[in-house]
């Protein structure tokens, strides 16, 4: 990952490249994927690209057979990697962040722009709540969900979210990518 530019808006556009290494063969032609984000260098959340979503975005990539031809969503997008890379890889995306984050759409736009991806839709999902946005969303084969349980605040809301959009799609995957923080009382494991 590089920065490659960066303008008067703190904007900068990085390089993720995917890639399979064979150690047998290091000149081979194996499949690679290079996405741009722009990372608004701000301290919000949704701008930056946190180490989950790279983590998320190499399992898309190193999955990329499952999920092309499918209906991918991913929840809190901000920068979109993840859902980026399953777009490349021949999903049919739909990106979302909360509808209380104007910025966070626009970034999420920012990102299809600079992966030529402008027909994928955006769409404002406020976690926890029942809005005709979510109502509205086409059958889902894959849910991504990217550093969405870091704030402990958001974790009931993100399983409402999930948890709603699962049993509309029962045959959907939740594939999700977090980094534990902090000591909460809130955990997966049993």
């Amino acid at each position: 990952m590089d920065i490659q530019e960066k303008d008067d808006c703190n904007v900068a556009l990085k390089l993720f490249r995917f890639e399979e290494k064979h150690e047998e063969d290091a000149t081979s032609d194996a499949p690679s994927l290079t996405v741009s984000v722009p990372e608004i260098l701000d301290p919000q959340y949704g701008m930056y690209v946190w180490p989950c979503a790279v983590v998320l975005a190499q399992y898309v990539w190193m999955h990329r057979d499952h999920v092309h031809g499918k209906t991918v969503l991913e929840l809190g997008a901000g920068v979109s990697l993840p859902g980026i890379v399953a777009a490349k890889c021949g999903a049919n995306l739909v990106l979302s962040d909360s509808a209380e984050l104007p910025h966070c759409l626009d970034n999420c736009r920012r990102t299809c722009e600079a992966n030529e991806l402008c027909s994928v839709p955006v769409v404002g999902i406020t976690w926890g709540r029942i809005a005709p946005e979510l109502l509205l969303l086409p059958p889902l084969d894959f849910i991504l969900g990217s550093d969405v349980f870091y704030e402990p605040k958001d974790f009931e809301d993100i399983l409402v979210t999930v948890s709603f959009l699962l049993r509309r799609n029962p045959e959907a995957q939740f594939w999700t990518a977090y980094q534990e923080r902090r000591l909460v009382n809130r955990s997966f494991a049993p």
